[in-house]
């Protein structure tokens, strides 16, 4: 059943508006030049994690809710990560990755930054 005119102005109309926002917000995101993705967190408590002492919920009182949870070979993970982007430059990268044991303590953690 072919289109009525109408409908083909109309399905043109909200392609061009859907275009014009796209256009706009990436020429807004050039403009301010910055880009932050995830969440930024304080690695200062990093240092006192240790492995089968440390629980989750000391973890969460740390860093917060994980930007992201998983399972690793059956054990919960959580990560946390955060990068922020100058004029398409890298600024600041930090990721903290954490495997809990069972018993909700820390199994391992790997922690990176820029």
């Amino acid at each position: 059943m072919p289109l009525a005119l109408s409908e083909i102005s109309r399905l043109a109309s909200e392609i061009f508006l859907s275009s014009l926002l796209i256009a706009v917000m990436m020429g807004s995101l050039i403009l301010s030049g910055c880009l932050y993705m995830g969440r930024d967190f304080v690695t200062t408590p990093v240092r006192s994690i240790e492995n089968n002492v440390t629980t989750q919920r000391e973890i969460f009182s740390y860093f917060g809710e994980p930007i992201r949870k998983g399972l690793e070979n059956g054990y919960e993970t959580w990560t946390y990560s955060y990068q922020y982007y100058e004029l398409a430059q890298l600024r600041d990268s930090k990721e903290l990755y954490v495997v809990f044991n069972k018993d909700n303590t820390v199994r391992s953690y790997s922690f990176s930054a820029k």
